[in-house]
């Protein structure tokens, strides 16, 4: 299995990137951050499996297009593609301006739709992954955010409400040969948090950590999630066990958002 991870140098996408080598996959890392695309990349030999690394932009369609064209040169094929990159804005609806909404939307609404039809072209062109499977497999970084409007969060939410939109399109349009599914994580312990935490904080002059610990608080299974725990759901997206399973998006949160 030849899987492609963008936003994979930290957070998230490493820990989905790392499960994937341990699963025995060759991985291509991927990441605005060159250093630490190559950095985890080291981390996937480690374990034992075959590793690449690159350092993209995803607000630019044609560094995605490069990207899977790289990949497809040196391994034959695309397998798994996870459209991990992403970035946030804490703002109020009123002080969220042009340059906050078009920094977020760049990347995780049109980076995310872009890098998705890049990886299609490839996989449509190629044979099943086995017999009876697909071609080739997206899965798309959503969020609960995406699901209901939250306080703050009025650009990011709408990013990734694009992103469960785009997944659903592209799993219709895209069947029988190519399955596309998301993962909406709730509050992950990982360095985007703490700057959500930090901003929200700044926002309403509360101290540093305690957003974080509200929301925390609001986690029925009563634990911090981690990376850990998405890569699991990604690995899962990524076996042949969600083969007949494409459009969907699940909640990977403790039991925060019940729909």
């Amino acid at each position: 299995c030849i899987a492609l991870v963008t936003g994979a140098g930290r957070g998230i996408g490493a820990a989905i990137a790392l499960r994937y080598a341990r699963e025995g996959a060759t991985v291509v890392v991927a990441d605005l951050d060159e250093k630490n695309a190559t950095e985890v990349a080291e981390q996937v030999r480690s374990l034992g499996a075959e590793a690449d690394s690159l350092g993209v932009d995803v607000r630019e369609p044609e560094q995605s297009a490069a990207m899977i064209e790289h990949v497809a040169k040196r391994f034959g094929r695309l397998d798994v593609l996870v459209n991990n990159a992403g970035v946030i804005r804490v703002r109020s609806v009123l002080d969220t301006t042009p340059e906050d909404w078009d920094a977020v939307q760049s990347v995780n609404g049109r980076g995310l739709f872009f890098a998705l039809q890049a990886g299609a072209r490839q996989m449509l062109k190629q044979s099943p992954m086995g017999d009876g499977r697909p071609c080739g497999k997206i899965i798309n970084m959503a969020s609960i955010a995406g699901r209901t409007g939250r306080k703050l969060m009025s650009a990011y939410s709408a990013s990734k409400a694009t992103a469960i939109m785009v997944t659903q399109a592209a799993a219709v349009e895209f069947a029988p040969q190519l399955t596309v599914n998301s993962i909406c994580p709730g509050p992950v312990g990982t360095e985007m948090w703490k700057q959500i935490d930090r901003e929200w904080a700044e926002h309403e002059n509360r101290p540093i950590g305690s957003v974080w610990e509200e929301r925390v608080g609001l986690i029925p299974l009563q634990r911090i999630e981690t990376p850990e725990d998405v890569a699991a759901m990604a690995a899962f997206l990524a076996s042949v066990d969600s083969d007949f399973i494409t459009g969907q998006s699940y909640h990977v949160d403790g039991g925060m958002l019940m729909l």
